[in-house]
């Protein structure tokens, strides 16, 4: 399975420790959608917007045993579903997270960067989002890496 990841796990650390999935991730490009933070967080949401993009990083290979521990990670705000992203000029269908239409009271005009994020924001994230919380709980973690 191929996830198009936009905001925290872009971070190499992030991706890791939340589902054990450990190889460098692929520039990619998703059309007609925004990211922004979350008013009051560290970590962006996305969501359809006609004319905008945004800017991750496809992940190849991710198993069905990730998938689950990245959705427990992403909570009940994020819906995990198929877009077409650009890689290397190529479309591809990835998995992603967009904000569920309930929750979009919730996203700020405050664009997102892993500019940003990396030197201002990760410890805070890694030290208080309770999806780290989750998937803690969970088995030893990696289900078959």
């Amino acid at each position: 399975m191929v996830l198009f990841a936009y905001g925290t796990l872009m971070v190499p650390e992030v991706m890791q420790g939340t589902c054990g999935y450990a190889a460098p991730g692929q520039s990619a490009m998703l059309h007609d959608y925004r990211c922004r933070r979350l008013s009051g967080e560290v970590y962006p949401a996305i969501v359809p917007w006609p004319g905008e993009r945004v800017d991750g990083v496809i992940y190849r290979g991710v198993t069905p045993a990730q998938l689950s521990r990245l959705d427990a990670f992403e909570g009940d705000m994020y819906q995990r579903q198929a877009v077409s992203v650009v890689a290397d000029r190529a479309s591809i269908i990835a998995q992603t997270y967009v904000l569920v239409p309930a929750f979009s009271k919730l996203l700020s005009d405050t664009p997102w960067s892993l500019a940003s994020f990396v030197p201002r924001g990760i410890q805070d994230f890694l030290a208080d989002y309770p999806g780290l919380a989750t998937v803690a709980q969970g088995d030893d973690g990696y289900g078959d890496r």
